[in-house]
């Protein structure tokens, strides 16, 4: 049986269009009345790395890209891209051509030094087994590892570190094989090495205040971006004095980074008498308090602590990096929600600082920590007499936890 195809009917005409308007034109500068809403800021051009690190011998060169200008040592992040070539002056008569990323964690303490392999990557660029002729130029393209193991378990790479009690250190390293000249089975070596710095990144999840904006501004209406640490100074028995109270307020994120300068407030509760000590006696009446050079030494310092465990054996060295500057304040108002954790009672007097944390050594490393290495950081509040057979209060030292990091926040994301 025949079948009959469908017919179809013409279909209509195709409806005319007008030509749109041009599309406005766009521009970053705001006009009268116009506000940004958003904003996605991009990385400018300066600062990407568009510097190259060379090395020269007589018979290898080895170049790496994407580095400072100028950079005298090669510098990688995590995750880093290692990118650049290897210029051979002769190919003739080569077995291999390999490049080595390595790494190595070297501890001391009095009775022992230990050091540990913590990368070791290998990557053959070229061998004769190979059906193509050794080039002249050979790119490669590598990642800085992330990650090592420590006691079975993978653990963040430390950065590169150096420390009279432990050192990291990188290497890169170039190894043209050839064969010996009497001996064809066995091989003889050039080998290129070059000290690279492992830097990894990091930054706080929050910002911190402005150093320059008032305390007393802000903890009246943000109080949450300010941490209290409490501590005690104590008095002698036969002094009968009450104890002061020692408010420490720092911004609440507690991590902070290597490149901002950190405000604090102090602030000393206690009777009139056990605060006695802190006045300069021969001050002025009127006016605010004036703080007694020969009485109490007070300091807000950074300390780096840098622990090392061999064995059973653990060492740790103390380094102050940074100090604070303290200015005398006018106190908290009595009902200020701040004291609800520690309520002032009826007699209590108050002594208030502002204050700065302020580097004094050149850091570059952030708080890490290993199995076998921890660097740790602390804000210290010192509260020290400076005759203390006849002062009736005791010394006071507190230690309060907190983490240095390599970059500030921001809110918006940058390559690494």
């Amino acid at each position: 049986m025949e079948s009959i195809p469908p017919s179809y009917a013409p279909s209509p005409p195709s409806p005319s269009y007008s030509p749109s308007p041009p599309s406005p034109s766009y521009s970053t500068q705001l006009l009268p009345g116009e506000q940004t809403v958003e904003e996605t800021r991009r990385q400018s051009p300066q600062a990407l790395n568009t510097g190259v690190f060379r090395r020269i011998t007589d018979s290898t060169t080895l170049v790496l890209r994407d580095q400072q200008p100028g950079s005298i040592t090669p510098v990688y992040g995590r995750n880093g891209l290692v990118r650049g070539h290897i210029s051979l002056r002769s190919s003739e008569g080569l077995v291999e051509v390999t490049l080595k990323l390595e790494g190595h964690l070297r501890l001391e303490t009095s009775g022992a030094a230990i050091t540990t392999l913590v990368a070791s990557d290998s990557y053959s660029l070229w061998s004769s087994s190979s059906t193509e002729p050794c080039p002249m130029t050979l790119p490669f393209t590598i990642f800085f590892p992330s990650t090592f193991m420590d006691r079975q378990k993978p653990q963040p790479l430390p950065p590169s570190f150096e420390h009279k009690l432990a050192t990291c250190t990188y290497t890169l390293s170039v190894v043209v094989s050839r064969p010996r000249r009497f001996l064809s089975s066995f091989r003889s070596s050039d080998c290129l090495v070059v000290p690279v710095c492992y830097r990894p990144r990091c930054r706080p999840r929050t910002p911190m205040l402005p150093s320059d904006v008032p305390f007393m501004t802000t903890v009246k209406s943000s109080p949450e971006e300010w941490h209290q640490v409490l501590s005690t100074m104590n008095a002698t028995q036969s002094s009968r004095l009450t104890p002061i109270q020692c408010l420490l307020f720092i911004p609440s994120s507690q991590v902070y980074p290597l490149s901002e300068t950190i405000p604090f407030h102090l602030q000393l509760r206690a009777p009139s008498s056990s605060l006695a000590p802190f006045i300069d006696k021969s001050a002025p009446k009127h006016g605010l308090p004036v703080l007694s050079p020969e009485e109490i030494t007070i300091r807000v310092y950074l300390l780096r602590q840098v622990v090392v465990k061999i064995f059973e054996e653990q060492k740790l060295s103390n380094q102050i990096i940074g100090e604070g500057k303290l200015t005398y304040s006018s106190p908290l108002p009595d009902n200020h929600r701040s004291y609800c954790n520690v309520p002032l009672g009826e007699g209590i007097d108050c002594l208030d600082w502002d204050g700065e944390l302020r580097y004094t050594e050149d850091v570059t490393v952030g708080s890490f920590a290993t199995n076998s290495l921890s660097v740790r950081d602390f804000i210290v509040l010192s509260l020290e007499p400076l005759q203390p057979l006849k002062c009736p209060l005791l010394a006071s030292k507190h230690f309060h936890p907190i983490r240095l990091v390599t970059d500030p926040w921001s809110d918006h994301a940058v390559t690494w």
